[in-house]
């Protein structure tokens, strides 16, 4: 349905994406995952037409839309797009912005009013079709600009951050609902977002960007379970991120210390080599002091105890002065020694890495 090959692109003398090459197919949903600046917005644009390409070439529904000297204006696409700010025109009712394309694209006054009746259903807008757009809360401006990207029956649906202007509570309630809504019509959606729990909700696949390159492309659950990088498992939550030195490339054994510690093998790296370890603050587990020396158990010192509602965040340290936090039912006083417990099969080893990059 889409595809992107070596997609770049530059301001001046930032490079703001390098070479980018992946495809979305009919019905499927990426989102694409990354902090600010790392490139989203300018690569769903240059997917719309808005931005041309330095290189690369874009194509939809077999057909190239950009490629060197050829290019399809936004208007010519298949494809339409919600913006951050839904972009409703404010002089026209709901009626009209929805109508607006359809229009435009000389769609017959029989089509128009059925697709405005199934959009109207589908998206809950009773009521507020002789509405104009201040006269409705951010929820309602957020759907009508939805149904006025549906109207046109594009192939391909782009969505940039459309939640973001949204109260947290709203903002939740509201993916929920948008992810319903786009399993429901199965349309290929290019999704940007800055937020985890809204691609993991969303996506069929997510696309991690940073710094204008692809550290990632995988489902959800892939993405969590086998991050690709340091970068990419901190973005997952792993915030414990320890520094070791390989003992074994093949068996995924680095050395912590004194501490052999064993966990799944992510990159390479040659044996002396630094060692970054990933981990999950949920995944570590608490244990009575143990013989010294057993593998995957770290003696470690607390420093601080913060209370989290229905549990307490311990800060501790390691012989080394690395800091790892884990999850504990009671309060632990400062200076206390704790045993914590790494399961290999959460402990992400990344061979090679200097760490100054992974951050």
């Amino acid at each position: 349905m889409l595809r992107l090959k070596d997609i770049s692109k530059a301001f001046g003398n930032q490079q703001v994406l390098h070479p980018i090459s992946f495809d979305l197919k009919e019905g499927e949903r990426i989102c694409i995952l990354g902090p600010s600046g790392c490139g989203k917005s300018t690569l769903l644009q240059i997917v719309a037409g808005l931005l041309r390409a330095d290189g690369g070439e874009v194509e939809m529904a077999g057909r190239t839309v950009e490629n060197g000297g050829q290019y399809v204006p936004p208007e010519k696409r298949p494809i339409n797009m919600v913006f951050q700010d839904y972009a409703l025109w404010p002089h026209m009712t709901v009626r009209e912005n929805i109508e607006y394309g359809m229009k435009r694209r000389k769609t017959a006054p029989g089509e128009r009013k059925e697709r405005l009746g199934k959009l109207q259903a589908l998206l809950q807008l009773d009521g507020l079709l002789d509405r104009l757009p201040t006269q409705l809360s951010g929820g309602q401006q957020q759907r009508v600009g939805i149904a006025r990207a549906l109207a046109t029956e594009p192939q391909v649906l782009l969505m940039d951050e459309p939640l973001s202007n949204l109260d947290v509570k709203l903002r939740t309630d509201m993916r929920n609902e948008l992810a319903h809504l786009l399993g429901t019509l199965s349309i290929a959606t290019l999704y940007v977002t800055h937020d985890t729990m809204e691609a993991f909700t969303l996506a069929d696949r997510i696309l991690v960007l940073r710094d204008g390159k692809i550290d990632q492309l995988a489902p959800p659950q892939e993405l969590f379970e086998r991050p690709a990088t340091p970068w990419v498992a901190r973005l997952m939550g792993y915030h414990n991120r320890l520094e070791g030195s390989l003992i074994s490339g093949q068996t995924s054994l680095a050395l912590l210390g004194d501490t052999r510690i064993a966990g799944q093998w992510m990159t390479p790296g040659a044996v002396g080599q630094t060692a970054v370890l990933m981990l999950h603050p949920e995944s570590i587990r608490i244990r009575e002091r143990t013989a010294d020396g057993e593998a995957n158990q770290l003696e470690v010192t607390v420093r601080q105890s913060i209370y989290e509602g229905e549990r307490w965040r311990l800060i501790t340290e390691t012989a080394d002065k690395q800091v790892l936090h884990a999850f504990g039912e009671r309060r632990v006083e400062p200076g206390a020694l704790l045993s914590l417990y790494l399961p290999p099969e959460r402990t992400m080893i990344y061979g090679g890495s200097t760490g100054a990059s992974d951050e």
